[in-house]
């Protein structure tokens, strides 16, 4: 039997291994990277691919991602340099913002040369669109933060791949803070509580919308096939958890104290930007549209997800 085919770009982060774990009864996968090292998801086929090729002008290049575009079912975008790897200073603002546009803009233009152009476009994007907004509940319909960086990457993000809009079914999910034992937020989170040292980071009451890695590859794939699907789906477990209690029910598991408070202003001088960028904003976030269109979470609230993590 002749499987769909997918074709993922940044299929090395926690996201593209939790989908390709999932996905590869059902589909055939290419993985598309900077370099075909042997270090890509196992079952997968690897293609090298330059993200940068409309910026440097490489049209070989362009038309070689064509050709691995052409007679796919979809094309699913996770490309971008980390966030967390860095201090969000000039430098590494402009790498994560210029990665995830660059390599859009390129897949955009090699989509664009296919003749039998893949069916659906499935883009990720980020919560980070909401910025820092409190006790808000957010939804779908909400608008960004315009003041917040993490927006402003991330509509950027998104509106690269509007000019597909008219004739291809096009997915934004807005990822909120995904969680896997092997997710490198993850551990960093759960490392100072193994040292006996975790608790709030700031006040603790800021809110985090996250989810599950494997509800996330199922969520995908769900809206994928599912062909009324289209436009921007917040993909969050529909239960958010303030950070204080996140870092107290791991603590409780691990049999750990939880009252080591992190200021902000050390977390903002240790970890310069990242700090604001992804661990004190607030921002409760739920899928709405996602559970309108029947999809189920195996993991929808933290105490279901701890007992999985740890």
């Amino acid at each position: 039997m002749i499987l769909p085919r997918l074709v993922i770009a940044g299929a090395s982060g926690v996201v593209g291994r939790h989908l390709v774990s999932v996905a590869q009864k059902r589909y055939d996968i290419t993985v598309l990277t900077r370099t075909v090292d042997g270090s890509e998801p196992a079952g997968t086929r690897a293609v090298a691919w330059n993200p940068r090729a409309l910026r440097d002008g490489d049209n070989a290049a362009l038309e070689a991602l064509s050709e691995e575009l052409e007679n796919a079912y979809a094309v699913v975008n996770l490309a971008g340099a980390s966030i967390g790897n860095g201090r969000l200073d000039a430098e590494h603002r402009a790498r994560v913002l210029n990665s995830r546009v660059d390599s859009t803009e390129t897949l955009l233009t090699a989509f664009e040369g296919t003749i039998n152009r893949p069916e659906v476009w499935f883009q990720a994007s980020a919560t980070g669109y909401y910025g820092d907004r409190g006790n808000e509940v957010l939804t779908e319909t909400s608008g960004p933060q315009d003041d917040f960086f993490l927006a402003e990457v991330v509509k950027r993000w998104e509106d690269a791949t509007l000019p597909i809009l008219d004739d291809t079914r096009l997915l934004i999910g807005r990822f909120g803070l995904v969680l896997a034992e092997d997710a490198d937020a993850w551990q960093r989170m759960l490392l100072p509580i193994k040292l006996f040292v975790g608790g709030p980071l700031g006040s603790g009451q800021q809110w985090y919308s996250w989810i599950d890695a494997d509800d996330l590859a199922r969520a995908m794939l769900h809206l994928l096939e599912f062909g009324e699907a289209r436009g921007v789906y917040n993909l969050t477990a529909p239960e958010p958890v303030r950070q204080a209690d996140l870092a107290s029910k791991a603590a409780a598991k691990l049999n750990r104290p939880d009252f080591m408070t992190a200021p902000a202003f050390a977390l903002k001088l240790a970890l310069g930007g990242v700090a604001d960028a992804l661990l004190l904003p607030s921002a409760k976030v739920m899928p709405e549209r996602l559970l309108e269109t029947g999809f189920e979470f195996e993991h929808g609230d933290i105490d279901s997800e701890l007992d999985k993590l740890l």
